[in-house]
């Protein structure tokens, strides 16, 4: 893989936030209709089976016997509801996710997105992508478990996985140590870069929780929908955070010319120590790469 012609350079924090918005804004009706679709779906469905599971009923006085029995088939239906609950957000969420991973990626490389595209692939790596949440879930769960700090950097660590898995077409493991190798000296930057839109994000879903609020039965539906709005951003930032951090180590280290350059070198010019290009003497940064020339 090599850094691609959207982002050719390392982003800043600022840098990485900005261009999550550009992108997202420039196929804003694409992940819109993504996440609504899945969002209503979820919503419909959870309201569905919370209607079509009935909960039992405690007789007046019950007998022991009648409250034993009544425990059992009140732990039976509610368990049996948030079975189907989580099924359909496992599945849908994560196709919609990686459908917007994959979205952004080809529109950072290509200028140029196909939805329907996006979601089979999505669909096809599903198996490896319920595989990779389980196995790193597990993890940082452990070392949150431990002593917190722990499992906050291993969850920085394994933070471009899934973006590997669907953009380099990487097995679970390999994606993994893939994603160590991104992140590697950037481990403050990466959790400030999550964290800055974490925070943008909930304030987002607490507006419009407090608007679906009063809406009754409809709320679920309609926050389902609106929270369509900044549901993308996640899955679009790690595409944009992937590639910034790609084009890091992509380059070579300063210093050390491409091999094979078969351009002469001409006096009173200045050479590039990031790509070998040969800039006239008064120029401050490269024309090639936009380095800083000495």
């Amino acid at each position: 893989m090599q850094p691609e012609q959207g982002i050719s350079h390392e982003l800043g924090l600022g840098e990485v936030i900005s261009k999550t918005f550009e992108v997202y804004r420039r196929d804003f009706a694409k992940y819109f209709v993504l996440f609504a679709v899945v969002g209503v779906i979820i919503q419909v469905v959870t309201v569905l089976a919370q209607q079509a599971f009935v909960l039992p009923t405690l007789p007046v006085n019950p007998t022991p016997q009648q409250f034993s029995a009544y425990f059992s088939a009140l732990f039976g239906a509610l368990f049996l509801l948030l079975v189907v609950i989580f099924v359909v957000n496992i599945v849908f969420s994560t196709i919609a996710e990686s459908s917007a991973i994959r979205l952004a990626s080809e529109q950072i490389t290509k200028g140029q997105v196909s939805l329907g595209a996006s979601i089979r692939f999505a669909v096809s790596r599903l198996l490896s992508i319920w595989a990779l949440s389980i196995i790193v879930g597990i993890i940082v769960v452990l070392g949150i478990i431990a002593l917190i700090v722990p499992g906050i950097i291993l969850a920085i660590m394994f933070s471009l996985a899934l973006p590997v898995l669907l953009i380099e077409n990487k097995g679970v493991t390999e994606s993994m140590g893939r994603s160590r190798q991104l992140v590697s000296h950037r481990w403050a930057k990466t959790f400030g870069t999550f964290l800055v839109l974490g925070i943008i994000v909930l304030i987002a879903s607490l507006i419009f929780s407090a608007i679906t609020a009063p809406l009754g039965f409809i709320g679920p539906v309609v926050n389902g929908i609106l929270s369509a709005l900044y549901q993308p951003l996640f899955p679009i930032l790690m595409a944009v955070y992937y590639y910034s951090n790609l084009a890091r180590i992509s380059q070579p280290p300063p210093g050390q010319m491409p091999m094979g350059s078969t351009t002469p070198f001409q006096l009173g010019m200045k050479l590039c120590p990031t790509c070998g290009t040969q800039n006239s003497s008064s120029a401050a940064f490269c024309t090639k790469c936009g380095a800083r020339l000495s």
